[in-house]
């Protein structure tokens, strides 16, 4: 993924999840306003509906005693207002009303709700008014409206921030299976490309030497055609690794095959091999894929260790360790030699494809083991835990 495309992406992720996150929380927000803006109308209908019962049963005695309706608690931002039936205020609390017409039930006049009920008694008729100053309240909302705006804002900004750095995050595994992908590519067109370069080579020499003395020319022939065959067979074993049917195997076992079916490299460079076996580890396993693991891994200790050197196989608590002297991995480069075809030499002339530790890798992932890879003095190690 090159740089301006994985930017893009970013910023595509950045921007859809400051998207929903600021429509979630604009949502929470309107929904706290609205729910608390209820609650308070709620609270102001249940308040003066309360006030205008109260006033009723006064009004409602046999004898209209106004001392009885001057008791009744009244807040100061509420005001009452009494009218006969002949439209003349009879009694008024805390401030004048300013009622044109009788109405029953709740109305907005101005910056007051009013709750209104008629009271029959005998032949006469009563209009009691109770009303509620809603200035101070509607301040009140507006200020919660601004605070959940700003707040909604605010909060909008670190996620847009917050978002930014973590798309990287969820981009960086993408970033990395593209940029193994690119190498992938260019190393498997590399090994492809040069053996059928040598083909080519020693078929054209074969034609101008008329078929003659071409001995040579058909060994390298026949050496290019089996690197290629085990480079593709290996690439095979990849996808097909665990497709078999797990059964319990011996890894001690398997180590001690490998090392017999390895004995001619091991004699050719007059290598020392000391296996410590101080317990047995047996796992559920297709014994295929054990093999070619201690396989590639004992091949690389041999095919990168020095002349009369030393490989130390340590196998003890569900932990084989597999140690060699030769040329120590460099630190930055610990990490990387699992990758396919990724080889220390830039220059790509050692022997193999690169492909045995990556294979290597894929088989302990598959199988959930734990594989590391260090530098112990003057020995490159290995370790497997079960």
């Amino acid at each position: 993924m090159k740089l301006d495309q994985f930017l893009k992406a970013r910023l595509k992720i950045t921007i859809l999840i400051s998207f929903i996150s600021t429509l979630i929380l604009s949502a929470f927000s309107g929904s706290i306003y609205y729910f608390y803006k209820e609650q308070i109308l709620y609270e102001i209908s249940d308040e003066l509906k309360s006030i205008a019962f109260e006033v009723s049963k006064a009004v409602e005695n046999p004898v209209v005693d106004l001392s009885i309706i001057r008791e009744i608690n009244i807040p100061d931002d509420t005001f009452l207002c009494i009218y006969n039936h002949q439209a003349q205020m009879v009694f008024y609390k805390n401030r004048l009303c300013n009622i044109n017409s009788f109405f029953s039930g709740f109305k907005i006049i101005g910056y007051d709700v009013v709750f209104g009920t008629s009271i029959r008694k005998g032949n006469a008729l009563y209009h009691v008014y109770v009303g509620k100053n809603l200035a101070r309240i509607l301040a009140s909302l507006e200020k919660l409206k601004l605070i959940l705006f700003y707040l909604t804002f605010v909060i909008s900004m670190i996620i847009l921030v917050f978002s930014f750095f973590i798309s990287k995050w969820i981009l960086s595994p993408i970033k990395e299976t593209f940029e193994k992908q690119e190498r992938f590519t260019q190393n498997v067109s590399h090994d492809l490309r040069t053996p059928l370069t040598v083909i080519s080579t020693n078929l054209y020499l074969i034609k101008q030497k008329n078929f003659q003395n071409i001995q040579k020319n058909i060994e390298n022939i026949s050496k290019t055609v089996e690197y290629m065959k085990n480079l593709v067979n290996d690439l095979l074993f990849i996808s097909q690794i665990g497709e078999k049917e797990r059964k319990p195997v011996n890894i001690n076992e398997v180590i001690k095959k490998q090392l017999s079916l390895l004995s001619p490299k091991i004699e050719e460079k007059n290598l020392g091999v000391l296996l410590k076996e101080e317990d047995t580890i047996v796992v559920e396993a297709d014994e295929r894929d054990m093999e070619k693991l201690f396989s590639n891994l004992l091949e690389n200790a041999i095919k990168y260790n020095q002349e009369n050197g030393e490989i130390i196989i340590n196998i003890k608590k569900k932990t084989v360790s597999i140690k060699n002297t030769g040329r120590l991995i460099e630190k930055e480069n610990l990490n990387k030699i699992f990758e396919r075809f990724y080889r220390e030499d830039k220059s790509r002339t050692s022997e193999g494809s690169g492909l045995g530790l990556a294979i290597v890798k894929e088989i302990a992932d598959h199988y959930n083991l734990k594989l590391k890879v260090k530098v112990d003095g003057k020995y490159n190690q290995f370790i497997i835990r079960f």
